[in-house]
């Protein structure tokens, strides 16, 4: 079976959706498939530095779109959702080829536009839900990423199938033999793409908190994304003397980064709740240190976590129990086990079996 991949960005860039379904195409050649693959030609960090966003998007289906129709004959088309809308294209490419359409949902647009106040709830918003909800009900199959997200997906009447994101091979023979050493000045540390969806008022609050206790820890943004800059402003608005900006870090030297930590942040803001799964948190449940989650707390993610005795769940806003939490943190010290309660490898391998296993059934 000829099955053709659609995302904006692919290997050997580092946009984390590309490379999941890289090694989704991995595991489908291993199966006896042929995979190709159709990019926005796109650099995935630079992008997020210039501006004029919508029209870089556009021109950017239209680009794969073109791409998509010129490549040979698929029996499936896979598509993510980077650009926005990218299913639109995927279905019409799909059409082209006679294929079935296989979309696995990374962020539910056009709602977690709406939600971040990108688009507005109007006529266009609506316009763009129909057209999603009729490509999405053309689809073989939709995979989404939690329980919360399939719940979304059903005011379109579409049932879907849950397969989380895995931690990347390279990653795993990282953790392996990382020797990640504390800094010295006791950091947590909040890494990866600091996004739009993303919360971060409350972990500046509860640096200031701390800060003002005396308590000697330090806060760690490492990375970039659209909504640095206003954290960094509002940092500065709060005269934090321990809050501390790194870019992103290489592939290989992420596992290190995190455990030179004692506490590794993800964040996501109530109003993203099934919208998208922060990428990183696959690798911060992998680790053995404690996690701190700030987001919805009645939600999936926190279901997820619950698990984890070395979580903290809190809900945004919530900054002086986060504090509290750290601080306890601080005089317990020590690191956690994370093999009984969560096995990455074991996880990879069960999530990718269930796409091998989707795919198969198409014969």
């Amino acid at each position: 079976m000829r099955v053709l991949f659609l995302n904006q960005y692919f290997p050997p860039d580092a946009a984390p959706t590309g490379v999941l379904l890289r090694e989704l195409a991995d595991e489908l050649e291993r199966a006896g498939h042929t995979v190709d693959f159709v990019a926005a030609r796109e650099d995935y960090r630079a992008g997020q530095q210039k501006g004029g966003r919508m029209l870089r998007e556009a021109k950017a289906l239209g680009r794969m779109l073109w791409d998509g129709v010129r490549r040979p004959r698929a029996q499936v088309v896979v598509s993510a959702t980077s650009p926005p809308c990218l299913l639109v294209v995927a279905t019409l490419v799909a059409l082209w080829h006679r294929a079935r359409s296989v979309h696995w949902i990374m962020d539910l647009y056009p709602e977690i536009a709406v939600a971040l106040g990108e688009v507005r709830a109007g006529f266009l918003a609506r316009m763009i839900g129909q057209v999603m909800g009729w490509c999405y009900r053309r689809a073989a199959r939709v995979v989404v990423l939690d329980a919360d997200m399939a719940a979304r997906l059903r005011v379109y009447g579409v049932e879907s199938a849950v397969i989380r994101p895995w931690v990347f091979a390279p990653v795993l023979r990282q953790l392996a033999a990382a020797r990640g050493e504390r800094t010295g000045e006791w950091t947590w540390i909040y890494s990866g793409n600091l996004g739009r969806a993303h919360e971060w008022e409350t972990l500046l609050q509860a640096q200031a908190i701390l800060e003002k206790r005396g308590a000697g820890v330090r806060l760690l943004f490492q990375g970039g994304g659209p909504s640095r800059a206003a954290a960094q402003a509002r940092a500065g608005e709060l005269v934090l003397r321990r809050c501390e900006w790194a870019d992103y870090v290489e592939e290989e030297e992420l596992p290190s980064s995190l455990l030179r930590c004692e506490v590794l942040a993800v964040t996501q803001l109530p109003a993203a709740q099934g919208l998208l799964w922060p990428s990183k948190l696959g690798l911060v449940m992998s680790l053995p240190r404690p996690i701190l989650w700030v987001g919805p707390v009645d939600g999936a993610i926190a279901q997820t976590l619950r698990a984890f005795p070395h979580a903290g769940i809190f809900a945004p806003g919530d900054a002086g129990a986060v504090a509290d939490w750290l601080l306890a943190r601080k005089s317990g010290g020590a690191a956690v086990p994370v093999a009984a309660v969560f096995d990455p490898a074991v996880h990879r391998t069960g999530s990718l079996t269930e796409w091998t296993r989707l795919f198969a059934a198409f014969g």
